[in-house]
């Protein structure tokens, strides 16, 4: 249990915040490699609630806004070339679904991206890499300020998203 003394600066005006919060989660984490093939992953559990909230009681017993169920990476690579030097493999990040504010009213849907990268070793120090964040240039959407949508009225929701698709080639020399 966590309690909270805040105020939030919002364009709809400021929000005084007094609550606590009651969490379990559990987190995961592991390593597997078989030869030249290796598999890193993690995922987190977290079951949150507002426990209570002397400014809004309204919302006591619901999930906080913004926190997901689970969230989870992996990185699956290759190693290849004499003596394993390159590399070749895709992470992908994800979160399922969580609501957009303390009302629970709003969902913003869960999503997975994707990055494949490769790293090819020139000569003795030199290394070239390719990575592609978010290959398939999904829509993430990591917060929203809006708390509903309402019917039959104009609705606008401001909202922040994951990256678009990103590519990088690098060259670093090491020494």
């Amino acid at each position: 249990m966590t309690s909270e003394q805040n105020w939030d600066f919002a364009p709809t005006g400021i929000r005084q915040i007094q609550r606590e919060y009651t969490a379990y989660g559990l987190e995961l984490e592991g390593s597997y490699t078989v030869n030249k093939f290796n598999f890193n992953g993690s995922i987190t559990w977290t079951k949150a609630e507002i426990s209570k909230d002397v400014i809004n009681p309204a919302v006591e017993g619901n999930t906080p806004r913004r926190q997901a169920d689970f969230i989870y990476n992996a990185i699956a690579a290759y190693k290849f070339g004499a003596d394993g030097k390159h590399n070749v493999g895709v992470s992908l990040i994800g979160t399922t679904k969580s609501f957009a504010q303390d009302n629970n009213e709003l969902i913003m849907p869960g999503y997975v991206y994707f990055n494949p990268f490769v790293n090819i070793e020139l000569t003795k120090g030199l290394m070239a890499s390719l990575n592609v964040n978010n290959v398939f240039n999904t829509i993430g959407i990591t917060e929203v300020e809006e708390g509903s949508i309402v019917e039959n009225t104009d609705n606008i929701l401001r909202a922040r998203s994951i990256n678009g698709r990103t590519t990088s080639l690098t060259l670093s020399y090491r020494f």
